[in-house]
């Protein structure tokens, strides 16, 4: 079951890799995993939940690539390797990466928050503690990750050699949070 399951998550970001989610149709599914349209509804419900459900997968691999970051030895070690992990993890993964910058509006913010909830508790135990610069949490993604973001957009664009920056973002993520 669980096969069938990732085999259509991976018809579906082959769908988008070739051409953007307007690619992804019950029909384009049908074709590309060898499934039947009760299949798809089955495992999914709609398309809607394909996107979710490729969404979630997604997320989860990309959070999970920075969770040993968690173990660093300082701060700055932590927001350096975590941003790395992240980076590291985009330039492995182009297509699922390209997936969660095209379709936020697919993600389960409920989900997401469990997901991050470790990273997320790391960086306000050093907040605490001052090791990291108090800012609000929110900010985390927009404002301290900023720099790795917009480098991956840019990257996922053609644009941007990520791999050759990869260091000075870090430096810039940690710039925004040293204490």
């Amino acid at each position: 079951m669980a096969d069938r399951r990732q085999s259509l998550l991976d018809a579906a970001l082959r769908l988008v890799e070739e051409g953007g989610l307007d690619a992804v149709t019950i029909a384009a599914l049908t074709d590309r995993s060898g499934m039947s349209n009760g299949s798809i509804y089955h495992h999914f419900g709609s398309r809607a939940g394909v996107f979710a459900q490729l969404y979630a997968d997604s997320y989860a691999r990309c959070v999970g690539a920075m969770l040993p970051a968690l173990d660093a030895p300082t701060a700055e070690a932590g927001v350096r390797t975590l941003t790395l992990s992240y980076l590291d993890w985009v330039i492995a993964n182009p297509s699922r990466a390209r997936f969660l910058y095209a379709a936020p509006d697919h993600a389960d913010p409920e989900a997401k928050m469990v997901e991050f909830a470790p990273v997320l508790a790391w960086f306000l135990d050093r907040m605490a503690s001052g090791e990291l610069r108090a800012v609000p949490a929110w900010t985390l993604e927009p404002v301290a990750m900023g720099p790795a973001h917009e480098s991956v957009r840019r990257f996922l664009l053609g644009v941007f050699d990520l791999a050759g920056a990869r260091e000075i973002i870090a430096d810039a993520v940690w710039a925004v949070l040293s204490p």
